[in-house]
């Protein structure tokens, strides 16, 4: 299941949001847990909450999320410089998936920063970018940068866009890339486009979206369709500047069990991907449409927690069903055993009722050498001596069980 915004999302979200919420007024700051905080919006003729969680997500709701009876600390703080402030510009930083909320202009803006990648943060800022709250303490290693209260945020370091990837630099990626690994995953950490939409243009491009880097690839032929699938995704990169379509959420089915096995299969539908665009690996997938991309997102987090629980509940139907199915398949083998034992037992039985004088005398034989106290060794030698002489009665005789008081023979339909 899709958890968290890639970057065409973000893209195609702020598109979405500046068309929507510019202009409003902030009217209060609610949190719903650490991560997750509600910022009410108003102006004369409409109102909007818009959600945003750490390191997930940013997106408008129109559900009642249960709010915190004691705002936080982070709330307050943002209550404090926020409230009353027009919502100006909504813009992700670079090509990172981070994005900045900046809420009156000039010297009395102030930005809230979004970051949705890695472990996420929401950091508070005044119009020089001065931190004056966040939800997490860190230190950027790299640019040994620390984001922390009355330090600077350093917007400058996010990750400018590239142009398009020459061939060359292609051919060198795939040259060096593990035989047998899949192309999109090759591809995905030197681009922005996230690796479904990369799969969805290598499909568009004639390849399969799980094709492999191995010995029937060939680079130097495949390379310029690769780039050309690249190309497509730019492009599709390029449209969310201005993004006006439409929101798709991807299902999956699961069956439910049954009893009745003369009923087809019930399905259970659940939201698995939410996406701005439909891709063409989710051709032959149910899927919902939605007006707008910010609307299949609110729609997909608010039904996942009561989704979570119907599969719970479903998985564990499905286990109870498997157990009692475990249970009848081995009442039925032993019964198959039972049905088994009986129809020899029936056999037996018909074979000593046809050749009852010949078990009676075998029996009389072997009782009257007992009585007489006669060596179980010599009874065994007496029977081989009269097998010999062709007696019938010993030769039916198969083995003598004497410690058990069985004879085993072997009889004839007569």
């Amino acid at each position: 299941m899709k958890s968290r915004f890639n970057t065409v999302d973000i893209r195609a979200v702020i598109a979405e949001l500046n068309s929507s919420l510019l202009g409003m007024r902030v009217n209060n700051v609610y949190d719903i847990d650490t991560k997750t905080y509600l910022i009410r919006l108003q102006k004369p003729d409409s109102k909007a909450v818009l959600l945003l969680e750490s390191g997930i997500r940013i997106h408008t709701t129109e559900f009642e999320w249960p709010k915190n009876m004691m705002p936080s600390g982070f709330a307050m703080k943002c209550r404090k410089h926020l409230k009353s402030r027009r919502l100006v510009c909504v813009k992700q930083l670079g090509v990172d998936r981070i994005v900045d909320f900046q809420f009156g202009s000039d010297e009395a803006a102030y930005h809230l920063i979004v970051e949705l990648y890695d472990r996420g943060n929401i950091v508070l800022t005044d119009h020089e970018y001065t931190i004056l709250n966040l939800l997490r303490f860190r230190t950027a290693e790299a640019e040994d940068v620390k984001i922390a209260v009355r330090e600077r945020y350093p917007v400058e370091n996010a990750k400018a866009a590239q142009p398009l990837m020459s061939l060359g630099r292609l051919t060198e990626i795939l040259s060096n890339a593990p035989q047998g690994e899949q192309l999109k995953r090759i591809l995905n950490p030197h681009l922005p486009y996230g690796s479904t939409l990369i799969e969805h243009c290598l499909i568009g491009a004639g390849f399969s979206g799980f094709v492999k880097i191995d010995a029937q690839f060939d680079i130097s032929q495949e390379g310029r369709k690769v780039l050309a699938a690249l190309q497509k995704a730019e492009e599709f990169m390029e449209s969310t500047a201005d993004f006006q379509g439409k929101g798709y959420i991807i299902q999956k089915r699961e069956k439910k069990p049954s009893l009745d096995l003369d009923k087809p299969p019930e399905e259970l539908l659940t939201y698995e991907e939410f996406h701005p665009f439909y891709f063409a690996q989710h051709s032959k997938s149910p899927c919902v449409e939605f007006d707008s991309f910010d609307k299949a997102v609110d729609e997909f987090y608010s039904k996942m927690e009561s989704q979570k629980i119907d599969v719970k509940a479903l998985h564990q139907e499905k286990q109870a069903l498997r157990k009692l199915d475990n249970v009848r398949k081995d009442h039925m083998q032993r019964l198959d055993s039972l049905h088994q034992a009986q129809e020899v037992d029936r056999l037996k039985g018909e074979l000593v009722e046809m050749n009852l004088d010949m078990v009676d005398r075998a029996i009389q034989v072997v009782r009257s050498a007992l009585a007489n106290q006669v060596d179980w060794a010599e009874i065994s030698l007496i029977v081989k001596e009269a097998q010999e002489q062709g007696d019938p009665v010993a030769c039916a005789v198969k083995e003598l069980k004497l410690d058990t008081n069985h004879i085993s023979m072997l009889l004839q339909y007569v």
